[in-house]
């Protein structure tokens, strides 16, 4: 094999790895909790519950004015009907978030740096590529970030993100990074402005001004109107939710979802360290805003990844450029991968999505549709509990949404995953309860509880309700199925 066609071929496979790992993560997206919550949520509101305000669920209380952020990913999700067209709809958004940071990556750098930092980015990211309403904003983020670079200077850059805003603020909360995102650009341009002295730079940073005022009042189109905003930017900070929830508790760098942040973080770093006059301010605040978020939430670390890939793209063509030997021994893609590769990408698309449609039929083994969902004990009370009637159980957190999903309104959930609509004292006095703290038989017999999910580990609280006559109708791998006669 000649020495050009060799090299062509190693940065061929490279894209080959790239493009593959998109694919394996898009079409194996793991429902969570939260997926199978927006199911249940949106299915209430197509039956008529109130979309602006949390729907009560569960039989511990609710606080009465709580909103639904998540309304609009909600009726998405449940309308088209089935659980193979809600996974399509997830992979679909999946799918445009990537693609679209591949879109953006490629004014940044030549064919073999994109494949390599798309790869070095999905190690990052791909852990984070769920089944939940999130996957909105992994679509919308990058969509709201390509208006910015490509409709710098245009009079109706302030129209079109003004409705990609509008519209995301109605679907998942996350609208806030694209605030963030234009309030960078504002400020980038602003700056340029000011130390070069160029008319063009300061048109465009009033463009962006007028952007970012849009970005702020486009939110305010939703069925609750200011209280979207309230709920948006003090989401983070709550320190209940904090406390409760693992994804927005820090990046801690001993972790491994934090590590593979870090790392990025330090390349970025790195490579703006000696690369200076190759990024603008704009960019480099992004970096820092997003990068932030992230290190104080691991939530928002797709944030962080989706901002800075261009970026690393970037840096990695300046490393071949630099490293000639290095860049003959990868090579670019050649051939029918580096002319068609939209079109490969689209195919791997489209073969991901449809894969959705087929998944539910698949063996659980290949789908990985419910492997940290109670499906046994689903299963047993959907033998138990007749149609048309409702008992309510006292449940793992975890469990709350796929119970509310699979047996819909036959079980009544303690609690799910909503987190800040409840108050302190509620969700003490559910820890209290899953710890057998007091006499929680008595507590659950008052409350009308007639059956409980349970870890196996949580020992206090199966002893003391098999000795106040419980029966144990299910010990399962999952866990403890018991029921109050």
């Amino acid at each position: 094999m000649s020495g050009p066609r060799r090299e062509s071929r190693v940065a061929g496979w490279v894209a080959v790895a790239a493009t593959g790992v998109a694919f394996v993560v898009v079409a194996f997206s793991l429902p969570i909790d939260d997926f199978w919550l927006s199911l249940a949520s949106g299915r209430a509101i197509l039956h008529g519950a109130d979309l602006s305000r949390a729907i009560p669920l569960t039989w511990l209380p609710v606080i009465p004015d709580a909103l639904n952020p998540q309304w609009g990913a909600q009726v998405v999700l449940a309308a088209v009907d089935t659980l193979a067209w809600a996974l399509a709809v997830n992979a679909l958004l999946l799918a445009v978030g990537m693609g679209v940071t591949l879109e953006r990556m490629r004014r940044h750098a030549s064919p073999a740096a994109i494949a390599i930092a798309a790869l070095l980015s999905l190690a990052v990211l791909s852990v984070h590529l769920l089944a939940r309403a999130q996957s909105f904003s992994i679509a919308l983020f990058p969509l709201s970030l390509l208006l910015l670079e490509r409709l710098r200077g245009r009079w109706w850059l302030p129209v079109a993100f003004a409705l990609l805003t509008a519209v995301w603020a109605n679907l998942h909360g996350a609208f806030i990074v694209g605030q963030l995102a234009a309030a960078c650009a504002m400020t980038g341009a602003a700056w340029d402005a000011s130390r070069r002295r160029d008319a063009a730079l300061a048109h465009d940073a009033w463009l962006y001004a007028a952007t970012l005022a849009a970005a702020f009042a486009a939110p305010l189109v939703n069925p609750v109107g200011t209280q979207l905003l309230g709920y948006a930017y003090s989401q983070g900070a709550s320190d209940l939710v904090r406390q409760i929830s693992v994804e927005w508790q820090p990046s801690w760098p001993w972790e491994p979802v934090g590590l593979l942040f870090w790392l990025l973080a330090l390349a970025i770093v790195a490579g703006r360290l000696l690369r200076r006059p190759g990024t603008s301010t704009a960019e480099l605040l992004l970096a820092a805003g997003t990068g932030f978020l992230a290190a104080t939430s691991i939530r928002s670390i797709p944030w962080f990844v989706l901002a800075v890939v261009p970026m690393l793209a970037g840096d990695v063509d300046a490393l071949l450029a630099a490293r000639l030997r290095l860049a003959r021994a990868i090579g670019q893609p050649g051939g029918w991968l580096r002319h068609r590769l939209a079109a490969v990408l689209t195919t791997l698309a489209v073969m991901a999505i449809a894969f959705q449609v087929i998944r539910p039929a698949l063996p659980a083994s290949v789908a990985r549709l419910t492997p940290d969902a109670p499906v046994a004990i689903t299963e047993a009370l959907d033998r138990r509990i007749p149609p048309g009637t409702s008992a309510r159980i006292l449940n793992e957190q975890v469990w709350g949404g796929y119970l509310e999903w699979a047996l819909d309104a036959r079980v009544i959930p303690a609690i799910d995953g909503r987190i800040e609509i409840r108050t302190r004292q509620t969700w003490e006095g559910y820890f209290d309860l899953m710890g057998g703290t007091g006499d929680s038989a008595k507590q659950l017999g008052d409350s009308g509880v007639e059956w409980a999910a349970l870890f196996s580990t949580r020992t206090a609280l199966i002893g003391q309700l098999k000795a106040a006559g419980w029966t144990e109708l299910l010990d399962s791998p999952e866990g403890v199925l018991l029921h109050r006669p």
